[in-house]
Order: structure tokens, then C-alpha cells, then sequence
């Protein structure tokens, strides 16, 4: 199963609409997973999870070293596609490094 945070700066309303789109994709992928909305600045506090998705640009790092993707693509629409092939690909690599 692979834990996925979704962070914007109120946590509602553009976590909401990216978190539907990140569960249509892990669903499509067939990929167990969680999602869990968090604020922008609980970025760096953020523990056991596996990859934070922000709804805009930060400059705030995980303390725990978790990855942190850009993924307003999927709010704007605008590069997508580009982004949920990258999404993708960190998930299966995430997923790929629980299995060892």
C-alpha cells in the first residue's frame, strides 16, 4: 500500500479536487494506496507516509525525507498528461523499493 499527502495552502479545496485525481490514477494503476490531505505547512513534520503531492510551489522540505511533486497539473489541467507519467513512475519506484 502506498501512502500519498496531498498538500495545498487552506488544505480543502484544491486538495480535494487533486486528491480525486491522484485516486483515479492509482485506481487505473491498480494500486492500493491511501490519501491524506495535510496543509502546506505541515510539510515538514509529516512522518510514515510515502510521497507529498503540493498544489503549488513550496520551498518546504520533509523533515523525514519524503519526496514532495509539484502536482498542479492536475489542478490547472495545464501538462497533465507529464505529470501523472511521472507520478506513476515515483509510485512504482516507491512501491518497487517496499518489496526489498
Amino acid at each position: 500500500m502506498v501512502k500519498v499527502v496531498v498538500a495545498c495552502g487552506g488544505g480543502v479545496f484544491t486538495t480535494s479536487i487533486v486528491t480525486e485525481k491522484i485516486d483515479e490514477i492509482l485506481k487505473e494503476e491498480q494500486i492500493a494506496h491511501v490519501i491524506t490531505p495535510h496543509k502546506l505547512v505541515e510539510i515538514p513534520e509529516i512522518e510514515d507516509e510515502d510521497l507529498i503531492v503540493v498544489t503549488s510551489k513550496t520551498s518546504a522540505v520533509n523533515n523525514a525525507g519524503i519526496p514532495v511533486m509539484l502536482g498542479s497539473a492536475l489542478f490547472t489541467g495545464v501538462d497533465e498528461a507529464a505529470f501523472t507519467e511521472e507520478f506513476v513512475a515515483k509510485i512504482k519506484e516507491i512501491e518497487a523499493a517496499k518489496e526489498q
